[in-house]
């Protein structure tokens, strides 16, 4: 039969030693005996009774008695006074052989003996009681149900969603308890936050629609300058994306490429309209001039944008019916791509270790699609480190940022995008600027992303932003929002199938927020000079 874990529920916990025990019966079962904590107690005896208290998704350990909490102390060591609202808070973690992993939630960022986070209780081959088990054999339960009167009902396996208590990816140690209880008495509330499933369904479990509000209309120029001294140039060929409309945060009024002299005077080329694989983009030819070595372009876009939040359904409201996604789309938002490799086995074990699948929680119902993305959102907000581009050294893959454990907007975005698509949930990346004006230092790039919620549309992401821009709790400033204040130049990384006009081979870019150029002549590239400019100017109503 199956256990529901509730409050109050009278168990003995049984360990995989299968000698006689201390009272000469069959198994070893958890105990206290003379204010000590025992491995081989027996079945008989109320002393390896423990009554089950819910403390919001996790459970304190009780002794029949009431006299001894069970808990793991900072040498994860297993104890009988631990704090009920600290080092004795536990989650239950069932295995397929029907048996339970008992998992500290304070000391959940630890490593357990086999190198992995989480330790739990177990006993050694030896007998002997530890705090740092982690979910092999050792480490695992039989739970068997005690009735009123003590005598033992029958041995728990695991068989329905109901007996299903959630277990929480690690976060970094916590700070010690407080008298609030929480999941995890910690100073930091993203610590909390990540487990604290209550508080997931309370931000994010009802039902919501998507409110698309206009922000303003813009201007928005690149402007681009190229030298190439040493090189008699033939033939120029330059490139910027035509950016995608119309989208829920963008609608494009008018988008431009231009090729201007080395005055940046005198037009001598405009830009036409090529699809190169999913993508437009467009290019402009020209002709090199004699002994002139340098170049203006100008790519300029004319739109209006939307901020996007969600809300609410109010019991009553009408909503409209949103479209849902056709097959081709929800297969080309689900796929894997040279960035976006979640069927590489290092990350799907990833993915395992850091318990980030949808969770099924103590009243048997399964996180919706918002709790779980923002539990992901949450896990790479505490767990990452944002650099600069110019900092991502490993490469940008979700593979390379679980390994060097810091990226830039583009690896986040991607990361996330990766862990959601694994478990189902559309994704797309968008990749542009910030509508907003730049310096020569500062361009303005980035790279924000959408998931897509059956019955409730595309809903926006920024981990980057989160990391460095929100330190208020609950941490949704760029979760589920957005602000209205960027240009999305093209979706999804690789624009695969460019014809430059130049060479015979078609080429790929993977990030296409700036003018790109490619040049037939004599010479080389040698004291090469380039300079770009992004200006945003609000129009005036």
């Amino acid at each position: 039969m199956s256990v529901q874990l509730k409050d109050d529920l009278n168990f003995r916990l049984r360990s995989k030693k299968a000698p006689k025990n201390k009272d000469g019966t069959d198994g070893w079962f958890l105990g206290v005996y003379d204010d000590g904590l025992i491995s081989n107690g027996g079945n008989k005896t109320d002393k390896t009774v423990w009554v089950l208290k819910s403390v919001e998704s996790s459970f304190n350990i009780i002794s029949k008695d009431g006299n001894y909490c069970l808990g793991i102390d900072d040498g994860l060591n297993m104890i009988t006074n631990a704090d009920p609202n600290g080092n004795g808070l536990f989650i239950f973690d069932w295995q397929p052989n029907g048996r339970v992993c008992i998992q500290s939630v304070f000391h959940a960022s630890k490593k357990n003996r086999t190198g992995k986070f989480g330790p739990h209780l177990g006993v050694d081959p030896q007998g002997g009681l530890i705090g740092n088990a982690g979910t092999g054999e050792w480490g695992q339960w039989d739970i068997i149900p005690v009735s009123e009167g003590g005598t033992t009902t029958t041995t728990v396996s695991h068989s329905s969603p109901d007996t299903v208590s959630v277990k929480p990816s690690a976060p970094p140690t916590p700070s010690p308890p407080t008298n609030k209880q929480t999941i995890v008495p910690s100073a930091h509330p993203s610590i909390k936050l990540l487990t604290d499933f209550a508080k997931h369904r309370e931000l994010w479990g009802e039902q919501f629609y998507v409110e698309q509000k206009f922000t303003k209309t813009v201007d928005a120029k690149l402007k681009f300058m190229v030298r190439l001294p040493n090189l008699n140039v033939k033939k120029w060929s330059v490139l910027a994306c035509a950016p995608p409309s119309p989208l829920q945060t963008q609608m494009i009024k008018k988008a431009s490429l231009t090729i201007f002299d080395n005055t940046g005077n005198n037009e001598i080329s405009k830009g036409q309209l090529m699809q190169a694989g999913s993508h437009y983009v467009l290019r402009a030819m020209a002709k090199g001039i004699p002994k002139q070595h340098k170049i203006y372009a100008h790519y300029d876009i004319e739109a209006d944008l939307y901020s996007i939040s969600l809300k609410k359904i109010v019991p009553g409201q009408f909503m409209p019916i949103v479209q849902p996604l056709n097959p081709q789309e929800r297969a080309y938002h689900l796929q894997t791509t040279n960035f976006i490799n979640y069927s590489q086995p290092q990350f799907q074990q990833w993915i395992r270790d850091n318990q980030l699948h949808p969770m099924l929680l103590t009243d048997g119902s399964v996180e919706s699609v918002l709790c779980y993305a923002y539990r992901v959102f949450l896990f790479i907000k505490l767990h990452f480190e944002y650099v600069l581009a110019k900092d991502v050294l490993s490469g940008r893959k979700a593979t390379d940022t679980i390994s060097s454990k810091k990226t830039d907007c583009g690896g986040f975005s991607i990361l996330y995008s990766s862990i959601l698509r694994m478990h189902g949930i559309p994704t797309r990346i968008l990749i542009g600027r910030w509508a907003l004006s730049g310096t020569a230092e500062k361009q303005k790039v980035h790279v924000v992303g959408e998931f897509y919620v059956d019955g409730c549309g595309w809903v926006p992401f920024d981990p980057a932003c989160a990391i460095t821009a929100d330190k208020t709790e609950p941490f949704t400033k760029f979760f589920a929002q957005n602000s209205g204040e960027f240009i999305t130049m093209h979706i999804e990384t690789g624009i695969h199938g460019i014809d430059n006009g130049v060479e015979s081979k078609l080429q790929t870019i993977e990030f296409l927020q700036s003018i790109c150029y490619w040049v037939d002549g004599e010479g080389n590239f040698n004291n090469q000079e380039s300079e770009s400019l992004w200006t945003v100017t609000p129009q005036q109503k």
